[in-house]
C-alpha cells in the first residue's frame, strides 16, 4: 500500500511539471517578448530531464558490500564499503546511499547512521565508505542498502531498497591474563597469585583419529604409521582439579563485563594447557564439558559472542543443582555474577567443602556494592569462600589482590 501511494505521488508530481511547462508555453505565446520565451526555454530542460528520469530503471542498480574483516572482536573498528554499479550512465545529480544497520549494531550508543550524500553524475560505479568505531559483541546481519535520488528541482524522487545480505560474528573482547601451567595460577607480569591448584596427571588409555585443536605432542607416531593416517592419544585423567566457570545470565547492567571476564579467564587457562568448562544458563542451558585445546576455546568464544542476559529464573536456583553434581566436587569453580543475593550466599554456603567455589562479583564502571550485597558477601566469607569485587579494573590485578 505504501509503495502504491509513492507511485501515485511520483506521477502526480510529473503531471504538475507538464502543467507548468504548458503554462509557460501559453504565457510565451500570448505575451510574447524575450522574457516570456526565456522562461519557457529555461524550464524546458528540467521537464525533459524529469521525463527521462521517470523512465530510468533505478531498480536495476546493483550493490556490493565489502567489510574490512570477516570476524571481529568487541570494540574493534568496522570499516565497510558499499559499491553501487549501474549499466547505463544516466546523469544523476545526487544520490543518498544508506546501509540500513540492525539494532544489534547500535546498542553501544553509536546511533550515527551509515548514510552518505553523493554526486554520481555519469559514473557507472559509485563507492560509499563508512566506519563504526566500536562494534558490539554478537552475530550481526546487514540485509538492506537504501538508495534515494531525484531531479534537480526536488519535485521527483525515487527510492529503492537493494537486498544485500552480509553476516559477521563479533567475538567477546578479553584481557590478557598470564597463566602459569606449572602451578595452575593466574598472575600478572609483576608476580603471581595462587588462584586454583591444577595438579593433573594423565594416562594414555587409547588412540583416536586426529581432530582440529589436538596438540602436536599428542600424536601417536607409531600407530599413525601403522594405520597410514594421523592418530592422537586419548588420555584418562587419574587425578586433578580442573576449572569450571559458572556465568550468571540474569539481567544485569554489568553483563558485558561479565562476558569479558569469563572470556579472559577461559582463554588464559586453555591457551596454557589447562582444561576448562563453562556452564551458561539463560533461556537455554548451555553446558560445555571440561576439555582443552584450541577447538574447545573457539566453541566457548562462539557461545560467549551470542550469549545474552535473558535468564527468567534467579541464578542461585539454577546454580544449586549444578554444584551438587559429582564431577564438581574436585573441580575448581568460578562463580561469575553481577549481583550477590541472599539466595546465592545460601547456595554457596552449602557447596562442597572439598573445593569451595571462588566468587567474582562484577560491577559496571562506577557501580557500587549495595548493603544487602555486603551482608551476603560477609556471610559466604565466614564459610571460607573467597569473594572478589571487580569494577572497571584490570582482571589480573584482582588475582594479585587475592594473594
Amino acid at each position: 500500500m505504501r509503495e502504491r501511494i509513492g507511485h501515485i505521488r511520483f506521477w502526480w508530481k510529473l503531471f504538475i511539471l507538464f502543467l507548468l511547462l504548458i503554462s509557460t508555453f501559453c504565457y510565451a505565446m500570448f505575451q510574447g517578448g524575450f522574457v516570456s520565451w526565456f522562461l519557457f526555454y529555461v524550464f524546458l530542460p528540467f521537464v525533459l530531464y524529469a521525463v527521462l528520469f521517470a523512465m530510468y530503471p533505478l531498480k536495476k542498480i546493483e550493490a556490493e558490500r565489502t567489510l574490512s574483516r570477516g570476524q571481529f572482536k568487541a570494540g574493534d573498528q568496522l570499516e565497510a564499503v558499499i559499491t553501487i554499479k549501474r549499466k547505463f550512465p544516466f546523469p544523476l545529480m545526487f544520490m543518498i546511499v544508506e546501509d540500513c544497520l540492525p539494532g544489534s549494531l547500535l546498542k553501544n550508543g553509536h546511533a550515527q547512521r551509515a548514510l552518505r550524500f553523493l554526486f554520481p553524475w555519469f559514473q557507472k560505479e559509485i563507492k560509499m565508505a563508512y566506519t563504526i568505531p566500536s562494534v558490539p559483541r554478537g552475530d550481526h546481519r546487514l540485509n538492506t542498502v537504501r538508495i534515494r535520488t531525484g531531479d534537480p528541482l526536488g519535485l521527483l524522487e525515487k527510492e529503492v531498497y537493494v537486498r544485500l545480505e552480509t553476516s559477521f560474528l563479533v567475538l567477546p573482547s578479553y584481557q590478557k591474563i598470564r597463566y602459569d601451567a606449572n602451578t595452575g595460577s593466574f598472575d600478572d607480569k609483576a608476580g603471581h597469585a595462587a588462584d586454583f591448584q591444577r595438579q593433573n596427571s594423565y594416562l594414555a588409555s587409547s588412540v583416536r583419529e586426529y581432530q582440529p585443536g589436538d596438540r602436536f605432542s599428542w600424536v601417536d607416531w607409531k600407530t599413525s604409521a601403522r594405520r597410514n593416517r594421523l592418530m592422537t592419544k586419548e588420555f584418562e585423567q587419574v587425578k586433578g582439579r580442573n576449572l569450571c566457570v559458572f556465568m550468571d545470565r540474569t539481567p544485569s547492567p554489568a553483563f558485558e563485563d561479565i562476558v569479558v571476564f569469563t572470556a579472559s579467564v577461559l582463554r588464559a587457562a586453555l591457551q596454557n594447557g589447562a582444561c576448562a568448562g563453562l556452564v551458561s544458563i539463560g533461556k537455554d542451558r548451555s553446558l560445555f564439558p571440561i576439555r582443552g585445546g584450541e577447538d574447545h576455546l573457539r566453541k566457548l568464544f562462539h557461545h560467549l559472542a551470542l550469549a545474552d542476559c535473558d535468564s527468567p529464573h534467579p541464578f542461585h536456583k539454577l546454580l544449586e543443582s549444578e554444584l551438587q553434581l559429582p564431577d564438581m566436587r574436585k573441580t575448581a569453580k568460578y562463580i561469575v555474577t553481577g549481583r550477590m543475593t541472599a539466595g546465592l550466599s545460601h547456595v554457596l554456603g552449602n557447596a562442597s567443602k572439598d573445593k569451595a567455589p571462588s566468587v567474582f562479583l562484577i560491577k559496571e564502571k562506577g557501580g557500587a556494592v549495595s548493603p544487602e550485597e555486603n551482608a551476603a558477601i560477609e556471610h559466604v566469607k565466614a564459610r571460607g569462600i573467597e569473594v572478589s569485587v571487580i569494577s572497571g579494573e584490570r582482571f589480573s590485578h584482582v588475582f594479585l589482590k587475592a594473594r
